[in-house]
């Protein structure tokens, strides 16, 4: 089921070059990846890191947790998105992919994969 989900999201994304499920520790539970795609082990624990210090520095700002964090350079984007307090789904675009479909699908996939994850 995860791997269908994480198809349909890469499917979906115009630009989407890998997505997939991973720990809050960065071990990759699924992914989806794209010709020529970034590899999804290495994806998921720079990210995963990356998620994991934004929930402290919010912790340490009075912040509730973050349920998504985006970020943007030169060639490519990412979007993450928390699933569970364990869990989050990640995907990674070329330079033309839109945040902001990004986003919805993977809020889509979260909410089909919130069953499994529980």
């Amino acid at each position: 089921m995860f791997d269908e989900v994480l198809k349909k999201v890469l499917a979906e994304v115009e630009g989407a070059r890998c997505v997939l499920l991973a720990g809050l520790d960065g071990m990759v539970v699924a992914a989806a990846v794209a010709k020529d795609g970034p590899a999804p082990d290495v994806v998921a624990a720079s990210l995963a890191d990356l998620f994991f210090k934004v929930g402290v520095a919010h912790r340490d700002a009075g912040l509730a947790p973050p349920k998504e964090f985006t970020s943007a350079g030169s060639s490519g984007q990412s979007a993450l998105r928390a699933v569970t307090p364990e869990y989050l789904l990640v995907a990674v675009l070329d330079g033309i992919g839109s945040l902001g479909r990004t986003r919805f699908e993977l809020r889509r996939a979260a909410a089909a994969l919130l069953p499994e994850l529980i």
